[in-house]
This record gives C-alpha cells, sequence and structure tokens, in this order.
C-alpha cells in the first residue's frame, strides 16, 4: 500500500521545495517541477516527489484524515500485547 503525505511548499527553487507536512515534520529536495508547485501551494507528496497541488480545502481534508490515522496508530499501539 501506498501512502502521500500532503504539506505546504514553503519554499521553491528550481523545480525542488522545501515541505512541511502536517505532523511538523520538513522534508527539503521535494521534486514539484512536475506539478509546477509554487511557495505557499499545499502538495501531495510520495517518496520525495509531489503528486499533485491541493486547494485549502483539499489539504485541511487531508490533514484531518493524517489525524484520524495517528490516533488510530496511537490505539493499536498501546492496545499491542508485548511478548
Amino acid at each position: 500500500m501506498c501512502v502521500t503525505r500532503a504539506g505546504k511548499a514553503v519554499s521553491v527553487s528550481k523545480g525542488r521545495a522545501r515541505v512541511e507536512f502536517f505532523d511538523g515534520r520538513a522534508m527539503d529536495d521535494v521534486d514539484v517541477s512536475i506539478v509546477n508547485a509554487k511557495k505557499g501551494e499545499f502538495v501531495e507528496v510520495f517518496g520525495n516527489m509531489a503528486l499533485s497541488v491541493l486547494t485549502a480545502s483539499e489539504a485541511r481534508a487531508r490533514k484531518k484524515v493524517w489525524g484520524e490515522v495517528q490516533r488510530a496508530a496511537a490505539i493499536q499501539t498501546v492496545g499491542a500485547p508485548r511478548g
């Protein structure tokens, strides 16, 4: 299963961007050349490649879903048997 992440391009230069993701982490050197993303736009990222530019509304929805995934993972980790 492939999981993409969404974040905001906080700087863009020569087809590369620094993207800050919703979990507070950031990634330098994201290739945004195929989607022509600009500074301040939200992007969907897989690996180190932007797959699409998102609207603010789409980005908010992705942020909400990401939070739900993190909560579910935390619940499974806490409830997992040790051994």
